[in-house]
């Protein structure tokens, strides 16, 4: 990095009103950049328009750590030397279109460097990019199908129901074969979200921690242990799971290190795994969480680790 360059960053975040201060990975990652005494702009997607081939936002300059902002203003994408996009799934017709007019964007223009890449987001969806590893993964199906969920039940005792394209637990099911109503539940998830849901084998070890493991330039940095609450099976935070320090096995290491060339080659520079019992659940590319926790249960600092990554592509 040149001396005297002033770095310029700018952040596609959902609402600053909708985040937490204390635990949000995308403020965190914005005060470590504002420390190293970065410009750092805030937007949203609404704030897009392409014209010409060029990209431009309404945007927000950040004025300090109170995260205080000045008054937003028309500004072209090319400016920026990095560009982060944070926003929340659910990963909808919306998200896509984002996506699709910064990949124009990135045709025509040399800056900046995003985090992550539109096209890895956009071809690499959470619930879907595990499945090119599907041998590292509990069973798992993807469809519409009845006939093929009551196949699954004929194989699995207890199976859990996730919409694709949500996120943070959103209308995940866990049902027995048993239960009565799963067909109902499962055709409910078909008629709301119009798309295949994921029907994978329950991993009753999840009671022990659902690991979510950090990938910064597809090295793993750090992972926390995300136990449910008791009798839950969620273990997502804001759902009442705890976090606690861990050790990845040296299975565990060897995903990540088989994930590592994947997710560089697809430039998708920030990523967050999820290991039930040493087995590969989701890799999310859009807003992967867990910075804070790894900071205060690991005193791991990974937003320092991702601006340093990053001033050596600069």
């Amino acid at each position: 990095m040149r001396k005297h360059k002033k770095i310029n960053a700018l952040f596609q975040i959902d609402t600053l009103s909708q985040l937490s201060t204390e635990t949000d990975s995308s403020l965190d990652i914005i005060k470590e950049g504002l420390k190293r005494g970065l410009n750092i702009w805030i937007t949203n997607p609404d704030n897009l328009t392409f014209y010409d081939g060029r990209v431009s936002f309404m945007a927000s300059k950040v004025k300090d750590l109170s995260l205080k902002l000045y008054k937003s203003k028309k500004i072209f994408l090319e400016k920026f030397d990095f560009f982060f996009i944070r926003q929340d799934p659910p990963f909808d017709m919306k998200y896509i279109s984002n996506c699709y007019l910064l990949e124009f964007h990135q045709k025509f223009n040399k800056k900046p460097f995003f985090i992550n890449d539109p096209s890895g987001i956009k071809n690499f969806t959470e619930k879907i990019f595990p499945l090119y590893f599907h041998s590292y993964m509990p069973k798992t199906m993807v469809s519409s199908s009845v006939k093929d969920l009551v196949y699954m039940f004929k194989k699995h005792d207890t199976l859990v129901f996730k919409p694709l394209y949500c996120k943070g637990g959103e209308d995940v099911y866990k049902f027995s074969r048993k239960d009565k109503h799963y067909l109902q539940t499962f055709q409910m998830l078909l008629s709301k979200y119009k798309s295949p849901v994921v029907i994978q084998k329950f991993i009753e070890k999840v009671k022990y921690g659902d690991k979510r493991v950090i990938l910064v330039n597809g090295k793993a940095v750090g992972a926390v242990n995300r136990i449910p609450q008791s009798g839950a099976f969620k273990a997502n935070l804001h759902l009442g799971g705890t976090a606690s320090s861990t050790e990845l096995t040296k299975k565990e290491i060897n995903i990540c290190n088989l994930l590592g060339s994947v997710l560089r080659e697809n430039k998708l520079f920030f990523v967050g795994i999820d290991l039930i019992d040493q087995k590969l659940t989701e890799i999310n590319v859009t807003s992967p969480t867990g910075i804070v926790q790894l900071r205060e249960i690991c005193n791991l600092n990974v937003s320092k680790l991702i601006w340093e990554e990053l001033m050596n592509i600069v």
